[in-house]
């Protein structure tokens, strides 16, 4: 018998009783719908993560800061003890030296103090002004409406707006409000005076969970609005910077980041990557998918005694039947073959119609959850599939299949032929 009669055949024996092969692939259907709908959860909420990390700052990217110990207040271990000598009240600021302590560093490149500024007002097309806030750009990729990403080489001003802010500014959509010029309103710290600065809309953010959407200006604008905001101030209060970020090797694993952050300890120093400000995001998601699996994988289980059972009663009907076959010559190892292929069989049916039933499902949550619960929260789709993650679902349940088909396949194979011909 040829592999591909094999399988023909498997395929042919498996519904001579089909309300009980039936029976066991709706068990199995159940645990490959659970384990499917919760991958796909998984993958959804990770990837929705993930772009709202890229919102954060490039994934090469560190923020280095002055070494600090943190009391209860700041997530500490408990509160810190007052000392009255030292002077708490006041941030801990980067020096010239301390910039050039981390350009010795080899592991970093690319180190730019993080500047920090505020504006008063925005105005755009219409005679209202808005309350506005903008954040910095650290070279990283936001999800977009229209338009496109900021230049920070770019010698011009310019802006990646807010998708809440176009129709008040005086667009009537988001394409409309690209390459229009707004104004930023701005205050001089040491005078009071506030000046206008001109920038150009370059892009739409699209709203995100991470920095509120903020709206994010390029390297010249906000240069130039920390050079209004120092106006006038007296000289030691110019100039002052509490954070820089660093850019990483490309393809950095997590141990050297670790080896990285403990350097710059030692020099006085804290690291913290794009990563670190949402791995406590990232292990809740995966802590509640995991046990939602675990779920699932307890119905697989249940569902690989079913096989067994089905594959033993399959063994015990087709007795004489398996008595001629070795008569005729074929070998245990065939015809352990023959059931091995029907327990994958059940396997590959069972896995694909959850898969398929998961999919159905999830299309159904997606619609409800972005009209309901999720309103607001634009590009989350709570339940995503991709090709590798469906092919190992069906993959595995087939292994787990095959494992459990062994026990009756084995014994079929070791059936003596006169026995099994005598056999009533």
């Amino acid at each position: 018998m040829k592999f591909w009669d094999i399988i023909k055949s498997a395929n042919a024996n498996l519904f001579r009783n089909k309300s009980r092969t039936i029976l066991t692939i709706v068990a199995i259907f159940i645990g490959a719908f659970t384990i499917s709908l919760t991958v796909g959860i998984n993958i959804g909420v990770n990837d929705y993560v993930d772009k709202q990390l890229q919102g954060v700052g490039d994934m090469d990217t560190m923020i280095v800061m002055p070494k600090q110990e943190f009391g209860a207040e700041m997530g500490g271990d408990k509160p810190k003890k007052y000392e009255p000598k030292e002077q708490k009240s006041e941030q801990a600021k980067l020096s010239k030296n301390d910039f050039e302590t981390l350009k010795e560093m080899q592991e970093l490149s690319k180190i730019k103090p993080m500047e920090n500024f505020q504006t008063d007002f925005i105005q755009g097309a219409s005679d209202d002004k808005f309350v506005f806030n903008a954040s910095i750009s650290l070279g990283n990729k936001v999800e977009l409406e229209a338009g496109r990403q900021i230049d920070n080489d770019a010698p011009k001003n310019e802006i990646v707006l807010a998708t809440s802010y176009v129709k008040s500014l005086g667009y009537k959509n988001n394409k409309e409000a690209i390459g229009k010029e707004v104004t930023l309103g701005v205050t001089e710290m040491g005078t009071g005076k506030t000046q206008e600065v001109k920038a150009e809309i370059v892009g739409v953010r699209t709203k995100s969970i991470v920095q509120g959407g903020m709206s994010m200006v390029n390297n010249a604008l906000s240069g130039k609005l920390v050079q209004i905001n120092e106006t006038g101030l007296p000289e030691q209060m110019q100039g002052q910077v509490f954070a820089a970020t660093a850019s990483l090797p490309k393809n950095i694993t997590p141990a050297e980041i670790t080896k990285i952050k403990t350097k710059l300890a030692d020099k006085g120093f804290m690291g913290q990557t794009m990563d670190d400000q949402i791995g406590i995001i990232r292990n809740v998601v995966n802590g509640i998918t995991g046990v939602l699996t675990m779920f699932g994988g307890i119905a697989l289980l249940a569902a690989s005694f079913g096989i067994i059972n089905t594959l033993y009663m399959s063994v015990q009907e087709r007795t004489r039947e398996i008595g001629l076959m070795k008569a005729m010559g074929m070998s245990g190892g065939k015809i352990f073959s023959l059931f091995s292929f029907e327990a994958l069989l059940i396997g590959f049916w069972g896995s694909v119609v959850g898969l398929g039933g998961a999919y159905g499902v999830g299309q159904l949550i997606n619609q409800f959850a972005t009209k309901n619960f999720l309103k607001g929260l634009d590009g989350l789709t709570l339940v995503e599939f991709n090709l590798s993650s469906a092919l190992m679902i069906v993959v595995v349940i087939m292994l787990i299949a095959f494992l459990a088909g062994t026990f009756p396949a084995k014994r079929a194979a070791k059936l003596d032929p006169i026995t099994a011909l005598k056999y009533e």
